[in-house]
């Protein structure tokens, strides 16, 4: 019973873990300048996100736009008339990879603010950034946990045949 609880432990502990997981992330970000809506789509080791299906999606679901990214991972298009709510720019990667961007109503009908513009990209910046060492060492460490179990799991088996 004492190890049943352990394995219930382990198993939480990578359930838990692998939320910070990422290792195809996808990544887009949108920002508002000109009249125009502006993306970037790419996986989290800056390899553009090309060719790449975009939603534009309002507060009620509605599909207002969509396009496809260009070779570098960009589209660009005019914010939808009668906009109303805030938006949601989904990127469809393929192969369960999707990402999304929120504008609010407000950056759509407000002149862009720079101050607004830097740290959005600085945000971006940290979306894109590696794996920090802690999450390295996270991500071993479990595996490590992962395999104790398992030799203990099977060590316990043979014990009982």
């Amino acid at each position: 019973m004492k190890y049943k609880a352990l394995w219930v432990l382990c198993v939480l502990i990578c359930l838990v873990a692998a939320k910070d997981v990422s290792a195809h992330k996808v990544i887009v970000f949108a920002w508002v300048e000109d009249g125009m809506i502006h993306t970037e789509s790419s996986f989290g080791s800056k390899k553009k996100a090309k060719d790449c299906p975009i939603q534009v999606i309002d507060e009620k679901g509605t599909v207002v736009h969509e396009g496809v990214t260009d070779d570098q991972g960009n589209y660009v298009f005019k914010i939808p008339d009668q906009v109303d709510s805030d938006l949601v720019i989904r990127l469809d990667a393929g192969t369960g990879h999707s990402a999304t961007w929120k504008l609010s109503h407000d950056e759509l009908v407000t002149p862009g603010d720079e101050n607004h513009l830097a740290a959005s990209m600085e945000e971006k910046q940290k979306f894109e950034s590696g794996p920090s060492p802690l999450k390295i060492m996270g991500g071993i460490g479990i595996i490590f946990l992962l395999a104790l179990l398992t030799g203990y799991l099977r060590k316990k088996k043979k014990t009982h045949d």
